[in-house]
This record gives structure tokens, sequence and C-alpha cells, in this order.
């Protein structure tokens, strides 16, 4: 039975008060959805600042159709969130499967063959697929996501064009833009963790995979460290849902030697509320910029 509840607040959330509604035709709104959560930043064309941060947890296990259901509620009691003037709109998906692709390899006409095998079966009938290109290294990233939830984004905002993109992609493009692109760099999710290994500045290694524990974990990294050829003394960058007090970081931190956790983008510029923001958390959201 679909919840009754008509207003969800942020679990975290930053307001830079200069920012009113009469700003929003000079602002881009960046939006990032995944699984459980729901998040959007604004960077204001007028301060030439992220201003705005609003993240929203989903606290239960969702189908697609109640993941769309909440989407709606956090749209219905928002102010302006549903405002169809702004700037721009950046969608940045958690991707329900992807896999990349060489683009000499890449045949528009295969991309179901390749995500069923990429997923171990079938697509569902509620997915739909897209691509985008990480044109810096030549690769294809194909990828599914809630068809419902896309083009229900798409009907709240008709005179925009949403075109998403999957977050391990906005990961790899920030990555290159803040010229980062060597060493091992993991993301974080709930129960997934994923893995980009840069070797000589190119992406040599990118895949994820599904846990149920943090020694479950930690066995897939460990195991895809020794498989390359890793040391645990070199340099481990951390994105996504992880803190220092988890008990993943506490066990990885066991072994891996030389771990970091990722800072803002460095060619995007914050409002001064931003100081205290867990920047790793957010940095996918925040990439989204670079991409258009």
């Amino acid at each position: 039975m679909e919840s009754t509840v008509t207003h969800i607040s942020p679990s975290f959330e930053i307001k830079d008060d200069r920012f009113d509604v009469n700003q929003i035709a000079d602002s881009h709104l960046m939006i990032e959805v995944g699984h459980d959560r729901f998040r959007f930043a604004i960077y204001s064309t007028i301060h030439n600042v992220i201003m705005w941060l609003e993240d929203y947890h989903v606290f239960s296990l969702l189908t697609h159709n109640q993941l769309l259901s909440t989407v709606k509620r956090i749209y219905q009691g928002h102010q302006f969130l549903a405002a169809n003037y702004w700037k721009t709109i950046r969608l940045t998906v958690n991707a329900n499967h992807f896999t990349l692709i060489p683009e000499e390899y890449y045949q528009s006409d295969e991309v179901v063959k390749y995500l069923n095998f990429a997923a171990g079966k079938n697509l569902a009938e509620h997915e739909q697929i897209f691509e985008f290109k990480n044109s810096h290294f030549g690769i294809i990233n194909v990828f599914s996501v809630e068809r419902d939830l896309i083009n229900w984004l798409k009907e709240m905002y008709p005179a925009k064009k949403i075109t998403p993109v999957p977050v391990i992609s906005t990961l790899i493009e920030g990555i290159v833009k803040d010229r980062t692109n060597h060493g091992l760099h993991l993301y974080f999710e709930e129960n997934y963790v994923s893995l980009i290994y840069f070797q000589d500045d190119k992406l040599h290694f990118c895949n994820r995979f599904q846990y149920r524990t943090a020694p479950d974990m930690v066995y897939h990294v460990l195991f895809i460290m020794n498989e390359l050829g890793l040391e645990t003394e070199m340099p481990v960058t951390f994105y996504g849902e992880i803190t220092s007090f988890s008990e993943g970081y506490i066990l990885l931190n066991k072994t891996l030697k030389n771990i970091e956790f990722a800072r803002n983008p460095v060619k995007i510029r914050f409002s001064q509320y931003f100081e205290q923001i867990p920047e790793h958390r957010y940095y996918t959201l925040f990439c989204s910029y670079y991409l258009y």
C-alpha cells in the first residue's frame, strides 16, 4: 500500500540565504537519484557558486513504483523544485545495470545483449536503456534506469532537455577534469562498491560489486586489487556513502595504507556555507556540472 505521507524532509541540507526563486532562471539544477536517495544542488550563475543542497534518504526497500511515488512526494512538498524555468537541468542516475564498451567495438543494435550479459539476466520491462560516451577514453557506457521515473521527470520539465547520465560516468569525468586519473578509486553505495583503476592516466578497470556485509565488500576490493597486481600502499580515494566511523572503512583501513576521502571538484566554487560538508559524499552530484 502506498504511504499517505505527503511531505518528506531532507536528511541533510545546506541553504545560502542569498538564493531565492527569482534567481531560478539564472541557476543550474543538478539532480542525482538512486535506489535509496534523491538529492539536488543548485549552481547560481549570478554568484558563480553552488549555493543550495538537499539530500533525501529513502528508508524502505522500494520497488520502482514506490521509488517514483517517493520522488513525487518530495516534489509535491517542495516550494520551488518543480519550477520549469531553470537555466539547465542535469540528471545523474544510479543505473540499475551498466557496462562499458570500447567505442570501436560498440554496436547500437546490440545494447540489449550488452546489458543482459552484464546483468546476468534479461532486463525487466520497466527498465529503459540509455548510453553515455566517456569521450576522453573512447568508451560507451550502456546503462538502464527506471523508465517511469525518467518519463515523469521529462514531464515535469517539458521545456528542458532531460538526459540521464550514470553516476559512474559522472565520477570518471570528474576524476579526469580534476586531473586525479591515477591510482584506485572506490565509490560506495548502499550494498554496492565500484572500483575504478587508472594506469598511466588511462582507464584500466571499472566494475561494480554487490555485497551484503562489510567483510564481503572488503573481500571484493582486496580480491580485485590482487588480480590487478596492486600494492596496498598505493593511493586509494573514497567517494559516496562511507565514513571514517563505518565498519567498511575500519576494515579497509587495516589493509590499505594510503586512503583519502575525495574533496570537492576543484573547478567549481562553493558558497561559504559548504565549508563543513562531507565532500566525498556529494562529489558525483557536483561533478554533473562538468558534463554540460
